[in-house]
């Protein structure tokens, strides 16, 4: 089972694993914010 983790931008629970936390160094991101992030940058 996977850990459940908060996303930092929206605070939703969201499973990631251990070894991806690491290698985020935490920042983790669920994927609804990831896509508008990527979004944003590719309209500028």
């Amino acid at each position: 089972m996977t850990p459940i983790f908060k996303c930092l931008i929206c605070k939703k629970d969201i499973e990631r694993s251990t070894k991806t936390f690491w290698k985020k160094k935490g920042h983790l991101l669920c994927s609804t914010c990831l896509d508008n992030i990527e979004k944003s940058q590719t309209l500028k």
